[in-house]
């Protein structure tokens, strides 16, 4: 234990500046029982996400250690408290660990919003596979929107209800059609989405409804890293709109391994069809769909959504390291405790290694020359 302890010492090191104070201040420690101090409160809650396997498994395992006497409703309560503290330490440590990006000033006062989510999600005793969606500030991490359905819900933008005028939604292909865009736009909020050449870039006009543009014909022209922005029309609610289209061709290395995700996507949800004519075309380019007018370059926009994917590829490792996807229940605050706790244990690892502090294993002779030195 005494190893363990040093251990778990050191890893207090690495948290941010005033977290024992934040838990008091956030609620997520009020009174000391079985659990003595935030440290302790912190002890058990990475117990529970990584070793204790359920509320019960944890209650188990820190009866046997001795450690403390406390119950698996007094442990759920706990974990439910401490969402707002665990993402508070999330956020500082993300950003000390530069696991987050600087917001670029030509944004101001827009809140930029990441969207994503993730099928499979596995929930409760019964471990039923449900849709964790959820909505992020794309600089800071702070949490949004969570939101638990069905798998036949299915990932769009009208899952999430608290959009504004002052927001800027960015999310992946999933989420770039018509149906999407228009929904943003009764709402009043900005976008930066991905689309495909079927859908939003099937439906673009140089003048309402007489000039048709052929998308592929306008980006055909362009070389490895070079962009374009279109100013088009679409039709939405009802009408024609402005909308700006900015697009990128790929080096050859990226459509290469692009095409690579999209077999291992067609053999995992279409029988194992081979990549489509459609599907490589549309692999050779990053194409967005955007509001965003003069306050922005093509190149800035293509950047806001680069972002994104940085954060996404994140959030894979994460989900593959820490099992993130596997949730245990549906109640919102315990969702989002999961999901910051998750996301801390991910953070500190990143932190850990990024200092150094994982040296290789010395060997016996080493440690007998270490020993007399």
């Amino acid at each position: 234990m005494g190893r363990e302890n040093n251990r778990f010492e050191s890893m207090l090191e690495l948290l941010p500046e005033g977290w024992e104070e934040k838990a008091n201040e956030l609620g997520a420690f009020q009174r000391a029982r079985e659990i003595k101090s935030p440290g302790g409160l912190l002890r058990l809650i990475l117990l529970y996400l990584t070793e204790g396997k359920s509320f019960r498994g944890t209650s188990a395992v820190t009866r046997l250690s001795g450690e403390a006497a406390i119950s698996d409703v007094a442990i759920l309560k706990r974990m439910r408290n401490s969402a707002a503290w665990l993402q508070w330490m999330c956020e500082n440590i993300c950003r000390r660990a530069g696991l987050t990006a600087a917001k670029p000033a030509w944004l101001k006062n827009k809140n930029v919003t990441l969207i994503d989510g993730t099928e499979d999600v596995k929930c409760g005793v019964r471990r039923r596979c449900y849709l964790l969606h959820y909505s992020l500030d794309l600089f800071t991490l702070a949490a949004k929107e969570f939101l638990i359905t069905d798998m036949r819900t299915g990932e769009k933008l009208a899952n999430f209800k608290l959009f504004g005028k002052n927001d800027i939604i960015v999310a992946d292909r999933a989420y770039g059609n018509m149906p999407g865009l228009s929904y943003l736009k009764r709402l009043g909020a900005g976008y930066v989405l991905r689309i495909q050449s079927r859908g939003v870039g099937n439906g673009l006009y140089a003048a309402k409804g007489k000039q048709k543009i052929d998308l592929f014909k306008r980006l055909g022209a362009l070389k490895e890293g070079e962009i374009a922005d279109i100013r088009a029309l679409c039709a939405a609610n009802g009408k024609y709109e402005p909308i700006r289209i900015c697009a990128m061709r790929k080096d050859t290395d990226s459509e290469r391994a692009g095409l690579k995700r999209l077999a291992k996507a067609n053999q995992r949800k279409r029988g194992g069809k081979a990549v489509s004519e459609e599907q490589c075309k549309n692999n050779k380019y990053v194409i967005v769909a955007t509001s965003l007018g003069k306050q922005a370059s093509a190149a800035q926009v293509l950047e806001l959504y680069r972002a994104r994917w940085q954060i996404e590829i994140a959030f894979k490792r994460l989900k593959s390291l820490f099992r993130y996807n596997d949730l245990p229940a549906t109640n919102g605050e315990s969702v989002k405790a999961w999901f910051y706790g998750k996301l801390l244990l991910a953070a500190l690892c990143e932190t850990l290694v990024n200092a150094g502090r994982f040296p290789p294993r010395k060997t016996a002779k080493q440690q007998r020359r270490d020993s007399f030195s």
